[in-house]
């Protein structure tokens, strides 16, 4: 098993795509070619570190209007071959209502760009990631709209 290298791996994948950390970071019009990229602004990584998560936190968001995206590995399950899990990676993805989803649907935007860059795609472990199911978060903290995510992959046992 190596399921943080798993993790990471997808994480990469992710948090260096320039057009979902517009999503996650400009308010309105994300993607109009005027404004900077997210990657070169000089509080980048801090940035980064406030919209892409490696856990379900939340705790924090009643503070905030932003959009974050958490992931993290869901369930596991066993398959025909014995060297060969099925694996899930889970992504919450929030948006604050009044600051962005109302503008755009912008946490619909951001599940729509999450699965552009992962479904069918082979990204780590075994085989490609596939897109498995996509639920509302029905607890999401107040003044923001959240859904879940969940892929599947082959992960070595």
């Amino acid at each position: 098993m190596n399921l943080r290298k798993n993790l990471i791996d997808i994480l990469n994948r992710i948090s260096n795509d320039e057009t979902l950390l517009r999503l996650l970071y400009y308010p309105v019009d994300p993607l109009n070619t005027s404004k900077l990229d997210v990657k070169s602004l000089s509080d980048f990584s801090a940035i980064k570190k406030e919209r892409i998560f490696l856990s379900p936190k939340t705790n924090d968001l009643n503070d905030k209007a932003i959009c974050r995206v958490c992931m993290y590995m869901g369930n596991r399950d066993n398959t025909q071959n014995k060297k060969v899990a099925l694996q899930d990676v889970v992504f919450d993805v929030y948006a604050h209502i009044d600051q962005y989803d109302k503008n755009d649907a912008r946490a619909l935007w951001i599940c729509d760009r999450i699965n552009e860059i992962l479904h069918d795609e082979w990204i780590t472990g075994v085989g490609k990631m596939e897109s498995y199911r996509s639920l509302i978060i029905p607890n999401a903290p107040s003044g923001y709209i959240g859904y879940r995510m969940i892929f599947t992959f082959g992960s070595v046992k």
